[in-house]
Formats: structure tokens, C-alpha cells, sequence
């Protein structure tokens, strides 16, 4: 999106949990969401008030199934490319996807359909990557090949070892439950796709990867599940969340010990 407009867009970061900035909202001329999506009713709220100069990209399941009848709003939504992807693709469509943005893809999407893959993002992640940051996506975005092969060659090295600091901890602190009537293994990390795909290889219908985080006098546990056979975007919308068939997450307040949320 930067590298379309320019100065002239601000980049504001949200997630689940967080404010819905409605001042900037309401100032901005146009408003592009992408990759995220807010409750219903709030999507709808910013169509009515901006109308095609609201653009929403997506490639949730949960998200554009919810809004289906949304189809009127700009953007793109698709399923089978990630959201930088096809942010990329929407707003130049002239030019070629840089490696690194179809690296990023490829692996938020878990397709794995280039070798550098899993070394380049775990290269990149030892980087500065904060949106302001105009020195490292700059080049990234101009796809410079001696950056790119550099983070590559970092995360060779860091991969390997990360890999082997995941299975300890998934070895020695995970344990065993049943969620929504599945074999499921717990682990309280932060969520990761990899931690995901080792509990799977454990045998597991679902891995459940789940942190604390005190909010406003409350604690909050944020919750990412995994599978390979099970869809568990259906779950997660049980729980007031959703993501992809892979991968999804959920959060909810904490009313006892237990990790597990209460059915809605």
C-alpha cells in the first residue's frame, strides 16, 4: 500500500482486542483493510460512510464467508493467495510479485511452494520488519536479490535451532486434552505455525497454542489452533474468532484457571 501512495496513506496496525481507531476512520478520504476484518456490523458502518472508497483485501475463509453479501465493497478476496499477495496484485497489477512478498505469502498460507521459504521468513523475522522501517522494505519491495539472499543464508542458521528449542518445549511442558472432541496437545507458547505442524506430527488432530495477556485488569489467553486434517476456522468461530482451514485463532476473557474458553 505504501509503495502505491506513498506518504500520503498512514499505516495503522490492528489486531483482535485492540481499539477500532474511528477518528482516523472517519477523517480518512479512504480506508483499506487488509488481511484482518472487523466485526460485521463495523465493515458495513465504514461501506455506508465511505462507499467505494472503501477497499477491504482479504483471504480469510471465516471473514468472506461471514460477508458474503458484502460482495459490493472494493478490493479482492480470494482464498488461495495470502492477503500481501494479493494486496500486491490489486494495486499493481502491472508489476511483478517481489520474492519477498510471495515468500511471506507462501508461508502465511503454510503452502510451501518455494524452497527459500521457510529460511527466508525466518531470516526476516530477525529483522527490524515494523512498518516504518522504509530501509528494509524499500529494498525488499524493489526486490534486491543480495537482501533477499542474505536473510536466507541467516536463516539457515536460525531455523535449525529453532526448530529443536520448539520440540523441547513442546515435549516437556505441552500436555494432553480433548477440545470440541478432538485429540488435541496444549502448549502455552506464542502462536507459531511451526509449533503447529510439529504437535500434528505428534499425531494430534489439533494443536492448541495459547498465551496470557493481562488487559485492563483483566487476563485475557489468545489462542491459535493447528491442523492437518481438521477445519479449524470452524472451531475458532465457535469461540468468536476465525482464520483460515489450517489455522485460526480466538481470545477470550479468563473466568478460572483453566485455558480452555466456555462454549458460546
Amino acid at each position: 500500500v505504501r509503495r502505491r501512495f506513498g506518504d500520503a496513506v498512514e499505516l495503522h496496525e490492528i489486531d483482535y482486542g485492540r481499539p477500532i481507531p474511528w477518528d482516523k476512520i472517519e477523517a480518512a478520504e479512504t480506508v483499506i483493510i487488509t488481511d484482518f476484518s472487523l466485526p460485521k456490523d463495523d465493515m458495513l458502518k465504514i461501506y455506508e460512510a465511505k462507499g467505494e472508497n472503501f477497499i477491504w483485501i482479504d483471504h480469510h475463509i471465516s471473514a468472506i464467508e461471514e460477508m458474503s453479501d458484502f460482495e459490493s465493497i472494493a478490493g479482492l478476496r480470494a482464498l488461495d493467495r495470502a492477503a500481501c499477495v494479493l494486496t500486491w496484485q490489486y494495486f499493481l497489477p502491472e508489476s511483478s510479485v517481489p520474492a519477498a512478498v510471495l515468500f511471506i505469502g507462501d508461508r502465511d498460507i503454510w503452502q510451501f511452494d518455494y524452497p527459500q521459504t521457510r529460511v527466508f521468513s525466518e531470516g526476516l523475522s530477525a529483522e527490524d520488519t515494523a512498518v516504518n522501517n522504509n530501509a528494509l522494505w524499500d529494498a525488499l519491495l524493489s526486490n534486491d536479490q543480495e537482501l533477499v539472499q542474505r536473510l536466507i543464508e541467516k536463516g539457515e542458521i536460525l531455523l535449525d535451532a529453532r526448530l529443536k528449542q520448539i520440540a523441547y518445549h513442546v515435549d516437556t511442558y505441552g500436555f494432553a486434552l480433548d477440545f470440541d472432541g478432538y485429540n488435541t496437545l496444549a502448549v502455552n507458547l506464542p502462536g507459531n505455525g511451526d509449533i503447529g505442524h510439529y504437535i500434528c506430527s505428534l499425531g494430534y488432530d489439533v494443536a492448541y497454542v495459547y498465551r496470557d495477556n493481562f488487559q485492563d485488569g483483566q487476563v485475557f489467553t489468545n489462542v491459535t489452533l493447528y491442523s492437518e486434517t481438521v477445519d479449524v476456522s470452524k472451531l475458532a468461530m465457535r469461540y468468536g474468532g476465525g482464520g483460515h482451514k489450517g489455522a485460526a485463532g480466538f481470545r477470550f476473557m479468563r473466568s478460572g484457571n483453566s485455558p480452555l474458553p466456555v462454549a458460546f
